[in-house]
This record gives structure tokens, sequence and C-alpha cells, in this order.
């Protein structure tokens, strides 16, 4: 059997038994794959070894990149050993690469604040006070449409748009109120809130109700949110993710990490620690609030006269203090 082959039964599979649930996931898992038949020439799975695997494992020099992809070696080779292509997993039998923690830019609050007082268009307003107020992902941010705002106080992520299909939902902050009530007043409940833009592609969007009905883009949405950062100051490279980290890491802080959980939808508390497992940037600014190490000394010193030929090498001012205290002793 070639190997392409086993890729079609395996993901076919993995859709029947709710494994895969969305085509972002069937991509990620089909190109890890694809990588993997490409070293092989397309061969039988039946003859890959330790090696072959390590081989296609090189190709990424990322570590974080490895172990994801190599998880999904993994569960390829069980897959065929469960259904009797071969008798062991040559994946199992390579080391599990060292994960590194990712490096995201945390916002300060004051930072999230003038993030959202960027915004200026009706556009603008709704990524920002989504994105920072509600914590969405970059899918589902371009995923929602009128009618996830048609309960009062409440933002739905549905599971056709939410990772893993696991559905949640989260409460309106305050911020994001004024916003939530003009989504429900002008978006219609099949229409997208960030629907895609007219002049990126105006074949495509010949007319408003097409318009409103096709989501934004991934670059497009990213593009916005760079511009935000910029125009509110933030000197560093903010992308849309970044957004769900603010929203994560301060109402951990406020509400705790089990519900920090379910409002981000994470399946496992270890991802939501991700996001909480150190200081906010404002815990420790005010940590350290009022530490000085210039303090003035308290002792009163005699002026001291000072060499008139080399005055580098008149005494400090503590000498004396220094004497007076030999004296007592």
């Amino acid at each position: 059997m070639k190997f392409s082959r086993a890729i079609d039964l395996y993901i076919a599979d993995m859709r029947a038994e709710g494994r895969i649930n969305s085509p972002r996931s069937e991509r990620s898992y089909r190109g890890a794959l694809y990588h993997h038949c490409d070293d092989l020439s397309n061969r039988d799975p039946a003859y890959i070894g330790r090696e072959d695997v390590k081989r296609t494992l090189r190709r990424w020099p990322h570590p974080n990149t490895q172990r994801k992809n190599r998880a999904v070696l993994v569960s390829f080779y069980d897959w065929a050993m469960e259904e009797g292509y071969r008798r062991d997993n040559p994946a199992r039998q390579t080391r599990r690469p060292k994960a590194k923690p990712p490096k995201v830019y945390r916002l300060t609050r004051a930072e999230a604040a003038a993030f959202l007082a960027a915004a200026q268009t009706v556009r603008e307003r709704r990524i920002a006070h989504i994105g920072i107020c509600a914590g969405a992902r970059n899918g589902e941010l371009r995923g929602l449409q009128g009618r996830h705002f048609q309960r009062l106080g409440w933002v739905w992520i549905s599971a056709d748009i939410a990772k893993g299909g696991r559905q949640r939902w989260i409460p309106v902050l305050p911020e994001l109120e004024p916003i939530a009530r003009e989504i429900r007043e002008t978006v219609a409940t099949d229409e997208y809130v960030i629907p895609a833009q007219r002049w990126r592609d105006p074949g495509a969007n010949s007319c408003r109700g097409d318009l409103l009905r096709r989501p934004s883009s991934s670059q497009a949405l990213r593009t916005a949110v760079m511009e935000l950062a910029v125009r509110a100051g933030i000197h560093a490279h903010v992308h849309p993710h970044v957004m769900r980290h603010a929203f994560g890491e301060h109402v951990a802080r406020y509400a705790g990490i089990k519900n920090a959980q379910a409002l981000l939808g994470h399946a496992d508390v270890g991802t939501t620690q991700i996001y909480t497992g150190a200081p906010t940037l404002d815990e420790l600014a005010a940590a350290i609030e009022g530490i000085r190490f210039a303090v003035e000394a308290e002792q009163t010193f005699y002026p001291l006269e000072t060499h008139p030929a080399n005055p580098l090498e008149a005494p400090t001012g503590i000498e004396p203090v220094y004497t007076a205290l030999q004296a007592a002793a």
C-alpha cells in the first residue's frame, strides 16, 4: 500500500472517531504526513524505520514544531499498528524534543487600555474589544456571526468555530457591552461580525450581501491588529493571539485559574497556566515600588579639607564616622 493511500485512510478514521473536527486540524495533520511521505518516496508504511522518522523531524529546526509533528507521526503509526499494517511504531523509537516556553509579548493593563482606545472604525473596535475583552482565538474571531451575540450579556463561541469543537459562553465585560449591543442591532444572524473587505478582492466582493457573508482573512485580521498596536504606541510585534493572552492573563488573576480555563476554552488547565505561570508586568512593577538604591545617608558628615595639590586624594567623608566608632570601641 502506498503511503499516500494510508494517509487518506488514517484521516478518514480520525474524522469518524471525532479526533479531527475541523478543516484546519486536518490540514495540519496532512501537512506533517505529506512531508513524511515525500521523504519516503511514497513507500509502503510497513517498511519505515526510525531513521526515516528522524529524517523527517529534522525538517523543522524549532523543537516545539518537531514536538507537534512527532505527535502526529506517533498517532499515525499507532493507527497503522491497530489496523495491522505494522508491528511496531518507529516514531515512538525517537526521543521527544524538549519543549521551549513560547515567547509572547505580554500587554500590561495600560497597554491593553491604549490598544482599545486606538480603535477608530467599527471594524477596528470590534476586533480590539472582542479580542481583548472576550479572548477569542484568531479563527473564532473571524468566524463570529450575529447569532453568537443574540443572548443578552453573553458571547457564544459555538462548536463549529471553537477549537476542538468545545463551545463556551463568555460573559460580556463592561468595555465590550456597547460593541455587543451594536452587533445585535446591525448584524444579521448569518452575517459575519468581521467580514471580508471589498477592496482586498473587488471581483469576488461585488455586492454588500456577499461581502457580509464572507469572513475576514487571517492576514487581514493580523494586519489590523498590528496597525492598532502601532497607533497605541506599543513598540512590539503584536498579533491576534497577544489579545487572547491579555484576556487570559488578567482574568486568571481576577477570577482564578479554573474559571479562566473555562472562559478560554482550554481542554487542559496546564495550557491555561502558560498564560499565568509568571507574574504579570503590572505585578512586577507593584512588587518593587518604593525601592531606592541611592538613599541619602542619615549621618551628618563634617566638612573635610581638600589637599590643594591632589583633590582626588581627599577623604571620602565616611572616615570621621569610622574613626569615631573606633575610638568609642
